[in-house]
């Protein structure tokens, strides 16, 4: 051995704390690799270590012979080594054609020539056996979701379509009323009339009431909020007409919303009505009741746009964390271990350039590489002091300095030694080596050799600041891999030769097939068409909320008749009818009623003790009131109903025939009389409040 190998050899020796013979410290180290591979497999998503049926393809097959008859970190490995294998071919196609590199196969992209990895767990089961987990339907659980929300959208927009061509083809039945121009609304008038109608500017004018401790002005405000949110929404209807208690019954649909509403109308009630003084209790209790609705219907359609998202996603062909699955010929496993023995390990997604520090690339089949972006790698590793692990390329690129090429040999052996690490029990299944076409042994480069046959399985090759490790089979990097004795030991070994590495990222097929632009990516993900319905979707909200449908035109301004109204309207019925004689009849019956119980206390029934206590009231003449008295009960026996027993027997079931000009008149003055009676004999103000 040259005196520069033995050199570089103690170099390694002090920085990767592993010494020449296998002392305790060494067996310690192996120890720990051991148990964090163990840990690692114990996961249940490692199918192939948990399952003894397990459909093993046939080159993941190969490894049973070295895994034998057991496995303290894969127990359920050897028995489904005992089942044949199963023909589960994926091919893995690289999407980034035309763009003039080659992959690190030695392909060229136009070609279109797979880098089979296996298949993913996905994609894994015996013939005739059902699969495990079923992911297929979410897909069409997602499209019927979205359908569902289009047809409920375009539902609604139709039916306020209809509901404003029927509104404005009904024919108009009152007639218009021309109006006297009137003068405009200063701005102080204007600025009261203004109706809020968004509730999120209701919302912050409550709050800001409450701030400046107008708290009933803030209840209010938060109470308008949750009726112009349920308006909106279609569960009610704002109306001036309407009561609290019409809002509430409006949602006997909703029992959920109705109890909630109930229990804030009682409150905001019982501050509008003076029962209760507004304070900053009340108002609280109100607003931590009117927000949670107010934000319900926005919740609700996020929770159904994320679940649209979510079910629309189908899984991923590379598995988890993008292309590194948990089958055995995955990478996930070699990943995590690398984590639990210190190392900051991923897989590399962004596309592939020359790192700005030193790390570890572990370069695998499939991954594209253009030859410009080789030269960079390898400027980067003398430059930098990298680690470059080419792992299983059938053609390796130029730059590596040796003429290597990889080789099938079927009769290689299994057994795996390197020169600088004695003692470790490495193997790979036959299959590949290397071969040196120049025959040269440059003296920094050092060898992994198969055991019996000492053909070459790796090198290990300094350049400049950094190292090179060239590896014939990429299967060494794999989650079957650990399962072997000391393959965990021997990867991690190669990592830490000098200069040692504690960074890695690993680049497969999937390393650089993200999109570089946004519209690259929804391109790629075929959203388009997605994307163009939410866009066609916005804009029909935007002209359903800012552009009529139809004629616009003032609401109506109808609103809750008071009890004049509805004796105008009797007046009206009975002035058609000429019905006067009735209507003063019916007055002198109630007049007469209300008369006795003021003046009449004596104790004597008939008109003349009525007469005189009206006159010793009123201060008129007894003849002249008891002329009054006796007009109106002939008023009243004329109008008094045919079940009445004061009526006499000519006029049951008699209508009340028209009375003429001349005596409408004189019963409008009976009338007038008798109210006359009603206001003298009457109670004082002062005596009402104090009774």
């Amino acid at each position: 051995m040259s005196r520069r190998r033995r050199l570089f050899l103690a170099l390694f020796a002090l920085s990767a704390g592993a010494p020449l013979a296998r002392d305790a410290r060494a067996e310690d180290a192996q120890r720990n690799v051991h148990w964090s591979v163990r840990e690692v497999l114990e996961d249940d998503r490692y199918r192939f270590c948990h399952e003894d049926d397990y459909p093993l393809t046939p080159e993941e097959h190969a490894w049973c012979p070295i895994i034998a008859g057991s496995s303290d970190v894969c127990p359920q490995l050897p028995a489904a080594c005992k089942l044949p294998a199963v023909e589960l071919s994926r091919s893995v196609v690289s999407r980034r054609g035309g763009r003039g590199g080659r992959d690190a196969s030695g392909n060229h992209p136009a070609s279109g020539k797979p880098a089979d990895r296996g298949p993913s767990e996905d994609e894994r089961r015996r013939p005739g056996s059902e699969r495990r987990v079923d992911l297929s339907g979410m897909s069409v659980v997602a499209s019927v979701l979205f359908i569902g929300l289009l047809v409920v959208f375009f539902g609604g927009v139709i039916h306020a379509l209809l509901k404003n061509l029927l509104r404005d083809r009904a024919p108009a039945a009152e007639a218009k009323e021309e109006k006297a121009p009137a003068r405009g609304p200063t701005p102080e008038e204007a600025a009261k009339r203004e109706v809020e109608t968004d509730v999120q500017r209701l919302l912050a004018r409550a709050r800001s009431h409450a701030g400046r401790g107008d708290y009933a002005r803030a209840i209010d405000d938060a109470y308008a909020a949750l009726l112009r949110r349920l308006d909106g929404d279609g569960l009610i209807e704002i109306h001036p007409s309407r009561t609290n208690g019409d809002y509430v019954r409006s949602l006997r649909e909703r029992p959920d919303l109705k109890g909630a509403m109930r229990s804030i109308v009682r409150d905001v009630e019982g501050v509008q009505f003076g029962v209760t003084p507004p304070s900053e209790p009340i108002f609280r209790a109100v607003m931590d009741r009117v927000v949670p609705l107010v934000s319900r219907a926005l919740a609700l359609a996020l929770v159904a746009f994320g679940l649209s998202a979510a079910l629309s996603c189908t899984p991923h062909a590379g598995g988890d964390e993008g292309g590194g699955d948990r089958s055995p010929s995955g990478t996930q496993a070699v990943l995590e271990v690398l984590k639990d023995q210190g190392f900051k390990a991923r897989r590399r997604g962004e596309a592939l350039a020359a790192p700005d520090r030193a790390l570890a690339l572990v370069v695998l089949p499939g991954a594209t590489i253009d030859d410009a972006t080789w030269k960079d790698l390898f400027a980067w590793v003398s430059d930098k002091g990298g680690t470059l692990f080419l792992a299983g390329l059938p053609r390796l690129p130029d730059e590596v300095g040796l003429g290597l090429r990889v080789a099938q040999d079927a009769e290689t052996s299994t057994a795996l030694a390197a020169d600088w690490s004695r003692g470790l029990r490495a193997s790979l299944p036959p299959g590949k080596r290397l071969v040196d076409l120049y025959g040269d042994d440059p003296d920094d480069s050092f060898m992994i050799l198969r055991g019996e046959s000492s053909s070459t399985a790796g090198i290990v090759r300094r350049l400049g600041q950094g190292k090179v490790v060239v590896v014939a089979d990429d299967r060494l990097v794999s989650n079957v891999s650990l399962a072997a004795p000391d393959n965990a030991q021997l990867f991690l070994d190669l990592l830490r030769f000098t200069p040692p590495a504690t960074e890695v990222e690993i680049v497969d097929e999937w390393t650089g097939v993200g999109a570089e632009t946004p519209f690259a990516a929804v391109r790629e993900a075929y959203l388009w068409p997605l994307i163009a319905q939410l866009f066609l979707l916005l804009a029909l909200l935007y002209l359903w909320k800012g552009s009529a449908f139809a004629r616009l035109r003032d609401p109506p301004a109808a609103g809750r008749r008071a009890f004049a109204d509805h004796a105008r309207a009797l007046g009206l019925a009975y002035r058609r009818a000429r019905a006067s004689r009735h209507a003063a009849g019916l007055y002198a019956s109630w007049a007469l009623d209300r008369l006795r119980e003021r003046v009449h206390r004596s104790g004597r029934r008939g008109l003349i003790p009525l007469a005189e206590a009206i006159a010793a009231r009123t201060g008129r003449s007894e003849p002249e009131v008891m002329r009054v008295l006796v007009e109106a009960s002939g008023a009243r026996d004329e109008a008094a109903p045919a079940s009445s027993l004061r009526a006499p027997q000519s006029s049951r079931g008699a209508r009340p025939s028209p009375r003429p000009r001349d005596g409408a008149a004189a019963d409008l003055e009976l009338v007038r009389e008798l109210q006359g009676f009603l206001d003298a004999t009457g109670q004082r103000t002062s005596d009402r409040k104090t009774t």
